[in-house]
C-alpha cells in the first residue's frame, strides 16, 4: 500500500487544463493574447521592475519562531515598488491539504490579501491577493495520502502530544486531491 502518491504526469496535466483556460472561448472573444504578460498598474512606462519570488511558504506552526511569518514580515518592507509576486511551489506542506491553508499560509502573509486584517475569515479557495500573484504548482502541492495514513496521523496526535512529540506532521486527512 502506497501511504503518499504523487499523482501521474497525465493526472497532473489533466488538472491542470481544467484550471487553466488556455485559448478558452471567452479569452479569445475579448482578444486576449494569452502569449503576452502584461500588468496593468499603471507602471507600463518604466522598463525597470521589481518583484517578490517566494517558495516553500507553507510550514507547520509548531516551530517557533513561525519561520513563514518572518519570511512575510521581509516582504512587506520590500513590497513597496514590486509589481507582483512569483511563487516558486511547493505552497502548503507536506501535502498541499486545504485544511492548513489559514494557518500555513492566509495568516502568515495577510499583508498580501484583501481581507488580511481578519485572515481567520479568509477561506483558503477564495483568497484574493493585494499584488498579482503568479503561482507554479511544486511537487508537495500534489501529493495525496492514503485514507490509511490520513486517519493513523489523526488518530495518533494525542498520543505524540502526549510524549512531547510533534504534533503536527501537515500530512491532514487526505492530501491535494491532486
Amino acid at each position: 500500500m502506497e501511504l503518499i502518491t504523487d499523482p501521474p504526469i497525465p493526472v497532473k496535466i489533466r488538472k491542470m487544463k481544467e484550471r487553466v483556460r488556455w485559448q478558452h472561448p471567452l479569452i479569445a472573444q475579448r482578444g486576449i493574447d494569452q502569449t503576452r504578460f502584461v500588468l496593468d498598474d499603471g507602471g507600463q512606462e518604466r522598463p525597470d521592475f521589481s518583484f517578490l519570488a517566494i517558495g516553500d511558504s507553507g510550514w507547520s506552526t509548531a516551530h517557533k519562531p513561525f519561520p513563514q511569518r518572518k519570511i512575510a514580515e521581509l516582504m512587506v518592507q520590500q513590497r513597496e515598488g514590486c509589481r507582483f509576486v512569483l511563487h516558486t511551489g511547493d505552497v502548503i506542506y507536506q501535502v498541499g491539504s486545504k485544511e492548513y491553508y489559514p494557518a500555513n499560509f492566509i495568516e502568515p502573509y495577510r499583508e498580501f490579501l484583501l481581507g488580511g486584517e481578519r485572515p481567520q475569515s479568509i477561506p483558503y479557495d477564495r483568497m484574493v491577493f493585494s499584488l498579482p500573484v503568479f503561482p507554479a504548482p511544486g511537487n508537495h502541492d500534489y501529493y495525496d495520502l492514503s485514507g490509511f495514513l490520513g486517519a493513523l496521523v489523526q488518530a495518533t496526535r494525542p498520543l505524540r502530544t502526549l510524549l512531547g512529540l510533534p504534533a503536527e506532521l501537515n500530512l491532514g486527512w487526505h492530501g491535494s486531491h491532486c
